[in-house]
């Protein structure tokens, strides 16, 4: 074996051990966990990891592709050395392709040079590209995601912005420019703000009763920046706003990683829109909060006195009880004594006169018969 072929089967040999299968097993597993995590956080404020798995998703796709890019560039290289991309040696050129130059005929052709392929273009994130389906657009755009969006709560003002305009495609950019972990981030902050507008809307908080009313007066309009949207999504968002279980749907009918998220920011816009309302700022949002906490802190501590007081009341009626046992207790001891002492008396008392009586019965106590005369 020559230096180039041992070479070009150590080149293949790298190419194959690059992890492709893993990484494709470990994206398939990233892909149930944010499936499963997607449902738990329906019931929930709390983002529970969803940005922090979305990020990783991403990552793992970038290495997929980086992975494929090295795989290319290596098998052009052992193409470039003069091995097929087996690692076997390449056809060698014919003979009178291999003549000395000055037995070349004088009129000979130049050497055809073979144009390098062009680049990969980099291919769309996965996010702008369900963003640019959910909203009827056409390729998601390639470019880096906008750092400067880096908190959900942003990226809503500008979603709630755009929605107030109606402009699809200035939605669709705002909503693809974000990072995938930000997007996401939607699922958790829209939730608690769609509730308290769906009770503004229907003037108290909403109930199963209240289901097809929402759906009247918010269908068409999301809609209407949503063409792309499987319509359980909306079903699914609305009952959870009314406080219902979710319809049932088949396996094959799970929703995008991204549909939940996107529904949610477009249906907080379309809801202050028809309310004529601005999105509270975080302070606003945290107000509530902060408020329900102070009240949950005052109520624990009220129940924590009152825990305390019923405590002492308890202990305070068991020292009485057991008081009350002792003088009990006292209180027999001291008829047992008295008793005691009217039994030694009885034994030691002299006997009376008279007939003795029964058997067994002190002299002093036997009767005394009278004759009838007196």
């Amino acid at each position: 074996m020559s230096i180039v072929e041992d070479l070009g089967a150590q080149v293949r040999a790298a190419v194959d051990d690059l992890p492709l299968g893993q990484l494709a097993q470990a994206l398939e597993r990233f892909g149930l966990a944010a499936e499963r995590l997607r449902w738990v956080r329906q019931e929930s404020a709390d983002p529970m990891g969803v940005p922090e798995l979305s990020s990783a998703i991403e990552h793992a796709e970038t290495a997929g592709y980086a992975l494929r890019v090295a795989q290319e560039q290596l098998s052009a290289y052992l193409a470039a050395i003069g091995l097929a991309p087996d690692g076997a040696p390449a056809a060698r050129p014919a003979p009178e392709q291999r003549r000395p130059r000055h037995d070349a005929p004088g009129a000979a052709p130049p050497v055809a040079v073979t144009p390098e392929p062009p680049a990969d273009a980099p291919a769309p994130r996965w996010w702008a590209a369900r963003v640019a389906e959910l909203t009827g657009g056409g390729t998601a755009p390639a470019d880096r995601p906008d750092g400067t969006v880096a908190d959900p709560g942003e990226l809503l003002r500008r979603v709630v912005r755009e929605v107030r305009s109606g402009d699809r495609d200035r939605l669709r950019a705002e909503l693809g420019r974000a990072h995938a972990d930000v997007g996401l981030g939607l699922a958790a902050v829209a939730p608690p703000l769609l509730r308290e507008l769906a009770g503004e809307l229907v003037g108290h908080p909403p109930r199963a009763e209240d289901l097809p009313r929402l759906r009247r007066e918010l269908d068409g309009r999301v809609r209407d920046l949503l063409p792309g949207l499987p319509a359980p999504v909306l079903d699914t968002l609305l009952t959870r706003i009314c406080r219902m279980p979710p319809p049932r749907r088949g396996d094959g009918e799970q929703p995008h990683a991204a549909d939940p998220a996107v529904t949610a920011g477009v249906l907080a816009g379309v809801l202050l829109d028809r309310l004529g309302r601005e999105l509270p700022t975080a302070d606003e949002r945290e107000r509530p909060a902060e408020d329900a906490r102070a009240d949950g802190a005052e109520a624990d501590d009220r129940r924590r006195a009152a825990g305390e007081r019923a405590r002492a009341a308890d202990a305070e009626w068991e020292r009485r009880a057991a008081a009350a046992r002792e003088q009990a207790a006292a209180a027999r001891a001291r008829v047992a004594a008295a008793q005691q002492r009217a039994a030694d008396v009885r034994r030691t008392a002299p006997p009376t006169a008279g007939r003795p009586g029964p058997a067994g019965t002190p002299a002093w106590r036997t009767p005394i018969r009278r004759d009838v005369d007196g």
